[in-house]
């Protein structure tokens, strides 16, 4: 990782016409007009040591950039992060008549996120390396360009590699999704969630469309909630796979955003890239037992939860034999 103290102290070493106060009212111009004010202060220094001619080393132990740290420009660029997004491979038209291949990823590490595009070769390394959301990957020899929505974006080009890792050391310092995942919230603006946990609260439905220039879409929606809470709507765009979700189970969903619909209603909505996490424990509610009377079909107990809220379970006896036993709800 890089140190912004030593990297400021090596550029003024290396031309010492300038004064600290200097570099770091340049590094504050780069940051106002390069990068959309995506550009970090170690971006904007790297900028400005370029320009001035000087080339700032790398940290030999960690020669890893964070996320944070990507800027537009930077080339033989070193990333290590977690996958928490996976799309499927897409064509383009080439220059030259033909057709190309290219995979978006999303990558993360625990506080930034960035939009990383492999281009053709590298598509055969992700499948070899098994990748797939959540692994640990090594991105080496990238480079960074400028995407649609000004934010830098990572390349994998034709020397560039991707790798999964192992390493219990690296993976311990960089979050899994798992450590991420927030309850579903009352959303109030639009803004984009590694991942979302909430309870299915309406039957999922899939749909087909076609678009205004012909071409053919299709979504996958459903209803999630918190326990007991309001329902929010979720739509995932062109999905990958539309699993059979039923009412009352707990799911997770990642790389989704909040965005806001047509009826000025707030929304949850993902796109092909978007996995939805099925099979999670629906957490038990914690009740005290304040009092139980029995029949000869099922026991009622009388609990108070958390709450303060009284409630009366049917809990369903096993039946004598000879006789079939019946379950309370």
């Amino acid at each position: 990782m890089y140190d912004f103290d030593e990297l400021v102290g090596e550029l003024l070493a290396s031309r010492p016409e300038l004064t600290r106060e200097e570099v770091l009212q340049r590094i504050e111009e780069k940051k106002r007009t390069v990068g959309a004010g995506y550009l970090t202060d170690q971006g904007a220094l790297f900028l400005v040591a370029g320009e001035l001619g000087v080339s700032l080393r790398k940290d030999d132990a960690s020669p890893d950039m964070r996320i944070g740290d990507l800027y537009i420009g930077a080339n033989d660029v070193s990333v290590v992060a977690r996958v928490l997004a996976l799309y499927p491979v897409a064509t383009y038209n080439k220059k030259d008549g033909g057709q190309g291949r290219y995979r978006r990823l999303t990558l993360f590490d625990g506080k930034n996120t960035v939009r990383f595009t492999v281009w053709e070769e590298g598509l055969e390394q992700i499948e070899k390396s098994g990748i797939k959301p959540d692994s640990l990957v090594r991105v080496a020899n990238g480079y960074v360009k400028q995407g649609l929505d000004g934010k830098p974006t990572l390349n994998l080009g034709k020397r560039g590699k991707i790798e999964a890792l192992t390493d219990e050391k690296l993976s311990g310092k960089l979050q899994p999704i798992a450590s991420v995942v927030q309850k579903i919230p009352t959303l109030t603006k639009e803004e984009s969630f590694v991942a979302l946990e909430g309870v299915v609260s309406s039957e999922p439905r899939y749909s087909e469309f076609v678009r205004s220039d012909g071409s053919e879409g299709s979504l996958f929606q459903f209803g999630l909630g918190r326990d007991g809470g309001k329902e929010t709507r979720v739509v995932i765009w062109t999905p990958v796979a539309r699993p059979e979700l039923k009412r009352g189970q707990r799911i997770q969903v990642t790389n989704v955003r909040a965005r806001r619909s047509n009826s000025g209603e707030y929304e949850i909505h993902g796109d092909s890239g978007s996995t939805i996490v099925e099979g999670l424990a629906v957490p038990r509610s914690a009740y005290r037992v304040a009092a139980t009377t029995s029949s000869q079909s099922a026991k009622v107990l009388l609990v108070l939860g958390k709450d303060k809220k009284v409630r009366f379970i049917e809990v369903g006896q096993r039946a004598r034999p000879g006789r079939h036993s019946r379950s309370g709800s």
